[in-house]
């Protein structure tokens, strides 16, 4: 091989088309490995389902369990599918998915927005604290009963009780992730004379955004229980009302069909944050 051939090949891998080739790789790479990690993160899920089916149809069959006590799983998959042909499962899962959404987003906005007020002002935070401990210290359950005699059995009373739920852990969130913003980076941002609004959104936010997905996690699952928790008080739709139908019509499969619907629910919106997560903060592997 010549001197020049070895030449023009250096060139080819260390210019721009290498690199663009081995950044491609690299994103193959990447690709490859997520695609097993949800594999086998699948077939685990798969593994576990079969076996607390698998232990439940034994138990309720070797025990003689009666089936208002405890139906086997036959009989909720066939109260799945009778919710399904009769159209009771889309229309209520609708129903309590937009209120899970929407309660989430107001929630989220106002904690993210109390947060900072709080981080940033001494005399917000001496003013308004006492009333936020007061009122996270309130038991929902009991809180809930005053919203429905306040606002009566309207949509209001459930998205305040939502409200309620999410904005604390956003909120708390919020003033970790600002607190913990990095001194070299803030300095960083002074240096640069930033104004408030873009020092906010390009050092503050970007600094804090672990603790923002953490405190997601947290707050998603309590929107989920507080839309069952008001459904299930006043709501005339909703999966909550399908478990208050299945009591009071003694339909124990119908019952357990909805909380298990209520399950997946929960673990479907735990698992888009810890998604969003992965992929906002790829860089923090």
């Amino acid at each position: 091989m010549t001197g020049g051939t070895v030449a023009r090949e250096r060139r080819s891998e260390t210019g721009p088309g290498g690199a663009r080739d081995r950044e491609r790789e690299r994103r193959r790479t990447e690709r490859r490995r997520d695609l097993a990690r949800l594999g086998t993160r699948t077939l685990s899920a798969a593994a576990y389902v079969v076996v607390i089916v698998g232990a439940w149809s034994l138990y309720v069959r070797w025990a003689d369990v009666p089936s208002y006590l405890l139906p086997a799983p036959g009989a909720v998959l066939s109260a799945i599918g009778s919710l399904v042909s009769d159209g009771q499962l889309w229309s209520n899962l609708t129903y309590t998915l937009r209120n899970i959404v929407l309660g989430f987003v107001g929630g989220s906005v106002i904690g993210v927005a109390l947060g900072w007020a709080l981080w940033s002002s001494r005399i917000v935070r001496e003013v308004l604290n006492p009333y936020i401990v007061l009122l996270q210290a309130a038991p929902k359950i009991a809180v809930a009963p005053l919203l429905v005699l306040w606002f009566g059995l309207s949509l209001t009373s459930q998205f305040v009780l939502i409200l309620l739920l999410v904005f604390f852990p956003m909120m708390a969130a919020t003033m970790l992730g600002l607190r913990d913003v990095p001194a070299d980076v803030a300095s960083l941002g002074r240096l640069l004379n930033l104004s408030g609004r873009r020092y906010l959104f390009t050092i503050q936010i970007p600094a804090a955004t672990p603790a923002l997905l953490a405190g997601a996690k947290i707050a998603v699952i309590d929107a989920m229980t507080g839309a069952f928790l008001a459904e299930y008080l006043s709501a005339q739709r909703g999966l909550g009302y399908l478990m208050i139908l299945g009591n009071t019509s003694n339909d124990t499969p119908m019952l357990i069909a909805a909380v298990l619907i209520t399950v997946l629910v929960g673990l479907a919106g735990f698992g888009l944050v810890s998604l969003a997560e992965r992929r906002l903060l790829r860089w923090d592997r």
